[in-house]
């Protein structure tokens, strides 16, 4: 059996991240890639460009990123984040499938929990929003503004609901 390696090379994404370095993210993808959105199956950021222009809106919005952990097969890879978002606490995992030259073909993230989710659904969409006009920035926001709000009152009230009833 092959011994495992306690401290394996760290993810070239992994590192780039959490230096806040948007080239260094760019470059860990293949020119083709697919970014997924985690808020919704409609939206794909397909290619180095438009993942340049959502990484810089992400790293606005995110702050004290880092990673936890990070597992790694042959073709693809998990990473788990944490960071704060709006003032919230949010965890995120990464799925990367990878090329054989080790360049991100495909990567979908997901976010928890959901009141922070819905946090970054507004920084997230009304800083890609504000890239083409204000206006658009702000009906981004107004739209994704109530969910925020139901899930941060959901959270307390459903939480204290669910338990009582156990």
């Amino acid at each position: 059996m092959p011994a495992v390696d306690p401290h394996p090379v760290m993810l070239p994404l992994r590192a780039a991240m959490e230096a806040r370095d948007v080239s260094a993210v760019v470059d860990c993808f293949a020119p083709d890639a697919v970014f997924r959105s985690p808020f919704t199956a409609n939206l794909v950021f397909t290619g180095r460009e438009q993942i340049r222009a959502l990484t810089s809106v992400v790293l606005e919005a995110l702050d004290d990123l880092h990673y936890t952990d990070e597992v790694r097969g042959e073709n693809s890879a998990f990473l788990a984040a944490r960071a704060r978002v709006g003032g919230q606490d949010i965890e995120l995992t990464d799925h990367l499938q990878l090329r054989p030259d080790g360049k991100i073909q495909e990567f979908t993230v997901f976010f928890r929990p959901l009141p922070a989710t819905a946090v970054a659904l507004r920084l997230i969409g009304a800083g890609l929003g504000r890239r083409k006009s204000p206006a658009r920035a702000a009906v981004i926001s107004a739209l994704a503004r109530p969910l925020a709000v139901l899930t941060r009152a959901g959270d307390g009230i459903g939480v204290r609901l669910i338990r009582s009833a156990l």
